[in-house]
């Protein structure tokens, strides 16, 4: 049977009919007349070099459906920069192009990037619909970004924001931050202190911290941007505050999405320091406490979590044949802990 279960505060869009991602396409360029699109491309210079964000450009010229581009990137060689709009003109859309460094009291990164992109494109005041795209996904489709703004464009739909999700699964399970870390954590913060309207609804989404969003021009300048790894938490946890669930949507991003890995397990604890604190900070703000004793409550409880998580990872695994290093992850998840702990 196709997945087409519905569960959780918001409803998801699942990929059904692959026969018809071609009328989906054809009908947005329609829509798109009368409610511009822009695409924002939050980018760092390393990614700029990579195969990833060259079929990137290459599957954007052929969006139709989009009015203008927004590449938004920070430490961006001199070389590499100087090279950038030749490559950007190859897109038939209107690009803007915006360097954003490290300021004094400021981050650079991908949440300055996408607060950069999103002030201009607000204060231009033409499109109508706003959407980001990572551009380390090495398996880019075009058509994967249409039916993310098909959510929001589409007037019988109604939604505001709309987030893509997928499976980070290729050779192997990806995706580690998601099920070793996030996952666990929420159900942990469930255990210690009740359900919550707040983590009910960050539970809604199958994949919380996936860069691919859709919302309206309303939504994109009444939202902050965090910086750092907890810009899609706060994202979420924004949206909770500001949307009503009813208009709050899901949709598959289709199969075999494959995302830059990160191979250390350092760089993934960096990651989750970061969006602990985020969201901590988050819940803070509805009321839950944010002491000493609630953060040791919630790491020993993740730690259980935990466990059962990578027990589901491994029985994944070897149901679809998939390699699976359970010494290698236990390894990630008591990394991921250490640097819960430490928060």
């Amino acid at each position: 049977m196709s997945d087409f279960a519905q569960s959780g505060l918001i409803c998801t869009l699942q990929r059904l009919n692959e026969n018809h991602l071609a009328n989906v396409e054809a009908e947005l360029a329609n829509l798109a007349r009368a409610r511009p699109i822009a695409l924002i491309l939050p980018c760092h210079g390393r990614d700029l070099e990579q195969p990833a964000f060259a079929r990137l450009i290459k599957e954007l010229r052929g969006a139709d459906f989009l009015r203008e581009i927004v590449l938004s990137v920070n430490e961006v060689s001199a070389e590499v920069a100087a090279a950038l709009p030749d490559r950007l003109a190859s897109l038939p859309q209107r690009t803007t192009l915006l360097h954003n460094e490290s300021r004094e009291g400021q981050r650079s990164g991908k949440g300055a990037n996408v607060r950069h992109a999103c002030a201009h494109l607000v204060g231009a005041g033409e499109c109508e619909i706003v959407a980001t795209q990572d551009c380390d996904v090495a398996s880019f489709r075009r058509a994967d970004l249409a039916r993310l703004c098909y959510a929001v464009a589409h007037p019988q739909l109604g939604y505001r924001f709309a987030k893509m999700y997928y499976s980070r699964v290729t050779d192997r399970l990806y995706g580690r931050v998601s099920r070793l870390f996030l996952a666990p954590l929420l159900h942990a913060i469930v255990r210690v202190a009740g359900h919550h309207p707040l983590v009910d609804f960050l539970l809604s989404f199958r994949y919380p911290l996936a860069g691919e969003v859709a919302l309206t021009r309303e939504l994109a300048a009444a939202l902050p941007a965090s910086d750092g790894w907890g810009l899609e938490i706060g994202q979420l946890c924004e949206v909770f505050r500001r949307v009503d669930p009813r208009e709050v949507c899901q949709v598959d991003g289709g199969p075999g999405y494959d995302h830059k890995h990160q191979p250390a397990a350092t760089a993934l604890a960096a990651m989750t320091a970061e969006i602990a604190r985020e969201l901590f900070a988050q819940l803070a703000a509805e009321g839950l406490a944010n002491d000493a004793g609630f953060h040791a409550a919630v790491a020993g409880a993740y730690r259980r979590e935990a466990e059962h998580a990578l027990r589901r990872s491994a029985s994944l695994a070897l149901i679809n044949g998939l390699p699976f290093d359970e010494g290698a992850e236990r390894a990630i998840v008591e990394a991921f802990a250490e640097r819960l702990a430490a928060c």
